[in-house]
């Protein structure tokens, strides 16, 4: 039996839209995880500070392979991805996935699986460099996953298997070589555009998240300060932060032409 491939099916049938096991060991040195140890300190939108003595990347020893699982996040329901201060209801639709997911791998499969916290600092992966790696898709021009039959329109979470299996990535898929990059030109900061510095110092290749480092997370940070600050003029209680998101709605990968034929 083909361990990796049934854990695939477990978790398609739990919910997941799309799902990959990647080799642990290539996460561990993958890109981001790699140039996260060279940047400077970062605490905008969607950081969180490590609990005292939690050292960073601190993760079970005996893991060997990650299942990481996508959630299609279409265009029509915008509410998966709105902050309502714990969270957000994609996010937990995401754990719930792998709460079914979980004791079936190690009833049924006998293989132990660990919780993966979704911020890095608290004991997380970057979850783009996993989904590449088992095959779901590439980092875009955008700085996120685009997968081939639903773009950048899909959420992430992932679950560390101990056992080594064979990864189911990456794969050749490029969408962004010849494309006339419609996320950069739509974002209202411009934070696609420029360069970050720390990439002239580094050496990066076009591998990398951004891909030639054209993503600026501070510029970023800016539009998701407005958003919250929007939010916060609402005058209903408890009214949700709704982050912009046009990058991601604007990338023609993954929506269907009217001529009923995709492109890729």
């Amino acid at each position: 039996m083909d361990i990796g491939r049934k854990i695939i099916e477990i978790a398609i049938e739990s919910g997941a839209t799309l799902a990959g096991i990647a080799s642990f060991k290539e996460i561990k040195s993958s890109p981001s995880h790699t140039i996260y140890k060279k940047l400077e300190a970062y605490s905008g939108v969607g950081t969180v500070d490590a609990p005292p003595g939690v050292r960073l990347f601190n993760w079970p020893e005996s893991a060997e392979s990650v299942l990481v699982i996508a959630l299609s996040h279409p265009q029509n329901r915008p509410e998966l991805d709105w902050w309502d201060g714990r969270g957000t209801p994609g996010n937990r639709m995401l754990i719930q996935i792998l709460e079914r997911t979980r004791p079936r791998i190690e009833k049924e499969l006998d293989v132990r699986t660990h919780k993966l916290h979704y911020y890095v600092e608290r004991g997380g992966i970057f979850l783009k460099d996993a989904a590449v790696l088992a095959g779901l898709g590439c980092i875009g021009k955008n700085n996120m996953l685009v997968t081939p039959d639903y773009g950048p329109r899909v959420r992430l979470r992932g679950l560390l298997l101990d056992a080594m299996l064979d990864p189911t990535g990456p794969v050749d898929f490029d969408p962004c070589a010849d494309c006339r990059v419609y996320c950069r030109n739509v974002c209202p900061e411009n934070a696609l555009g420029p360069k970050a510095p720390e990439f002239e110092s580094m050496g990066a290749s076009t591998t990398l998240p951004a891909r030639d480092g054209g993503y600026r997370r501070e510029i970023c940070n800016i539009r998701m300060e407005k958003d919250i600050s929007e939010s916060e003029k609402v005058s209903t209680a408890g009214a949700p932060v709704k982050y912009c998101r046009r990058c991601e709605m604007v990338c023609p990968v993954g929506i269907e032409p009217k001529n009923g034929k995709k492109r890729w």
